[in-house]
């Protein structure tokens, strides 16, 4: 007897196969979406980590001078620079003071052509131009000796970022 076609049992099992291997798909498919979101998540901490440290290597890097002032919690210094090299607003050579602001552990850059004082004056608030770089700042601390400069700040949840400049 020679056979034309499938018989009703090899159909069923055709079917049933063909409907385990879907189901293996989507669960493979939804691992997939889960790894992807988590590696967007980790690029988009990466790329704030590095554009933080491209602008404290870029302030400090060719800083004629630089003053730290520690603050009286100790929780962070206040790093000035005076007549920087680097302007983020097309400034001939600006003061630029890095900061935390306590209230909300938020790292600021202020940029002016004038030295800036804190507290500010409402006065200066208008000559200042202020950049928020990261919230949730813990630390931000720099180390200067007469070769190196080290940077450390340290943001709640991630591991610290450390920079260290030779002069």
């Amino acid at each position: 007897m020679k056979r034309s076609a499938f018989t009703l049992i090899e159909l069923l099992v055709s079917i049933a196969l063909f409907g385990m291997i879907t189901v293996l798909m989507f669960g493979a498919i939804d691992e997939l979406r889960n790894q992807n979101t988590f590696f967007q998540e980790k690029e988009v901490v990466i790329s704030k980590k590095n554009r933080i440290l491209s602008l404290l290597r870029r302030d400090l890097n060719l800083a004629p001078s630089v003053s730290v002032a520690a603050s009286s919690s100790r929780d962070f210094d206040i790093v000035t620079i005076v007549q920087s090299e680097q302007s983020l607003y097309g400034s001939d050579r600006p003061y630029v003071v890095w900061l935390i602001l306590k209230r909300d552990n938020t790292l600021m850059r202020l940029e002016s052509l004038a030295p800036i004082t804190l507290p500010i004056k409402p006065q200066e608030v208008y000559a200042i131009n202020r950049d928020v770089i990261e919230k949730n700042c813990e630390q931000f601390r720099l180390f200067d000796s007469k070769n190196h400069r080290l940077i450390y700040v340290k943001f709640s949840d991630q591991s610290p970022l450390v920079l260290e400049i030779m002069k």
